[in-house]
């Protein structure tokens, strides 16, 4: 048999106050409606349930038995299963794990550390570093709970993005560096020799394809996977880096270089925050999600 649950409402608010009336108005429904819901369940049960009498509604022992077992149903529903989940952010065991590249955590990870510190104090965050399809997985388990930052392999169905801000890039050389100008010439770029910066993100694609667009090709003589010593390499040599704006804005405060624009247009590109559909309303990954789109949206 089976059984409307909003009638396990009408038999409770019955038994509870005695009145179909008094029940239609608690329920906020309409006293033909609680009629005729009564009448479907005194089908439904082969059971009068209530006795109607000159100072209310008498319930029968089969409508005592069920108003219990009501009750602790309904309370289970409302509690346990409708009531939206909660997040504490303050728990001791909360964990946030992002994907970030080099120039990620270079870009965001001072500022969105400052930030969660202030909200969830306890929390331990973590920045991991993936390649694409390792980061579709740790997505779509929640072993990572966002990645922010230019992934642009992130294209299935599931995954769903919110764009924060653009980067732009720079060339960056040392103070002292014969080239004086605020932008370099062609001939000026194709020339210098030049630290090439491959970290496994996709960022210098587009330098490339502005570069190859226009039949420029660099000098390199340096080849490194990460950020962390070009400051120092290019503050004590005469080499030239490309890299993104952000970051160069970063190294000329530690050190002693600074920025220089590029001889071409190099598109800007889009750094993003993404989540898989899975954890779309999880309260945690929500909680964090919020606090990113937050802390660095403003900056579009």
């Amino acid at each position: 048999m089976k059984l409307d649950l909003n009638l396990l409402r009408v038999l409770v608010a019955i038994h509870e106050s005695g009145s179909v009336t008094k029940a239609a108005q608690q329920l906020g429904m309409s006293q033909p409606a609680v009629s005729a819901a009564l009448g479907r369940l005194r089908e439904s049960l082969a059971d009068p349930l209530f006795i109607r009498q000159a100072d209310g509604m008498l319930p029968t022992p089969r409508a005592d038995t069920l108003a219990g077992k009501a009750r602790q149903v309904l309370d289970a529903i409302d509690h346990d299963i409708l009531r939206p989940p909660e997040f504490d952010p303050q728990a001791d065991d909360v964990e946030f794990v992002f994907c970030l590249s080099a120039i990620g955590e270079i870009v965001f990870l001072p500022t969105l550390l400052r930030h969660i510190r202030e909200q969830a104090p306890r929390a331990l965050v973590k920045s991991v570093s993936l390649a694409p399809e390792q980061l579709e997985e740790a997505l779509g388990c929640g072993e990572v709970d966002l990645a922010l930052g230019y992934f642009p392999d992130l294209k299935k169905a599931e995954f769903f993005q919110r764009r924060l801000f653009s980067h732009d890039f720079v060339c960056m050389v040392r103070s002292g560096h014969r080239i004086k100008g605020p932008r370099m010439t062609l001939n000026q770029f194709a020339t210098t020799e030049q630290v090439f910066v491959k970290d496994g993100s996709r960022t210098q694609e587009r330098v490339e394809a502005a570069l190859a667009q226009k039949a420029v090709k660099r000098n390199v003589v340096l080849q490194t996977s990460h950020y962390l010593s070009i400051p120092i390499v290019i503050a004590e040599s005469d080499l030239v880096v490309v890299l993104p704006r952000t970051v160069a804005d970063v190294f000329s405060d530690l050190m002693d270089v600074r920025v220089v624009e590029p001889p071409v247009e190099i598109p800007r590109y889009d750094l993003k925050v993404y989540w898989h559909r899975r954890f779309g309303q999880d309260p945690k990954v929500k909680w964090l999600r919020e606090r990113v789109i937050g802390i660095f949206a403003e900056q579009a």
